[in-house]
């Protein structure tokens, strides 16, 4: 009877000894993939973008503001890490060039201003699908100027750049609209000259990869 007894609770221990083992080693299973699952979201994302920026309205120093026709063409490409399916972080670089017109700020008859700008390009993306998935961005920066300069009295410096907007993803097409600044000012003969501010609207379409 005894020994009945003890071999029923070895058998009993044994079981449970078994079924704790199991649970822990499913918990531990489940606890690493979840992490990799979590760890595969957080991956490389880049984008290449062609987009148009309205002339605008160009303000100076003194607060007063004007039409800018400064209309620009541009391309920009952004290179950075998609932390979830929620937010990007990146860094980006582009160039724009755009014709002035208006002769506002060089003495030159016929000028054109052209820009590298240099930024940190942040998303926060909602996703509908696994193919749309709608996003607002802000690029802070600065533009660096490479044309507009005539090499002899004028001399373009740059300015803050920045811009603000909203688009979509759709499968690896790229859509965005929003607002843009650029910041800049001339030097006239070694002196710093007036301040400008290029305010206008942009849209501009790409690829993601």
């Amino acid at each position: 009877m005894k020994k009945i007894a003890f071999c029923a609770v070895a058998a009993l221990l044994l079981g449970v000894w078994s079924a704790d083992a199991q649970i822990i080693s499913g918990s531990s299973y489940s606890s690493s993939t979840e992490y990799t699952s979590k760890a595969k979201n957080t991956r490389y994302q880049g984008e290449l973008n062609f987009g148009y920026g309205l002339g605008g309205k160009i303000k100076d120093s003194d607060g007063d503001k004007d039409d800018a026709k400064f209309s620009r063409v541009f391309i920009e490409t952004v290179h950075g890490m998609r932390i979830n399916e929620y937010a990007f972080a990146g860094l980006g670089v582009g160039f724009q060039y755009a014709y002035d017109d208006k002769n506002l700020v060089s003495a030159e008859e016929d000028s054109g201003v052209g820009f590298i700008p240099l930024f940190v390009d942040l998303k926060g993306y909602y996703p509908v699908t696994d193919d749309f998935a709608p996003y607002v961005s802000v690029d802070l920066g600065y533009g660096l100027p490479v044309i507009g300069s005539d090499g002899r009295y004028d001399t373009l410096k740059g300015g803050f750049y920045a811009s603000y907007g909203i688009g979509m993803n759709y499968k690896k097409l790229n859509f965005g609209l929003g607002w843009q600044h650029q910041g800049f000012k001339y030097e006239y003969e070694g002196e710093t000259g007036e301040g400008y501010a290029v305010n206008s609207f942009y849209v501009k379409v790409g690829f993601k990869f």
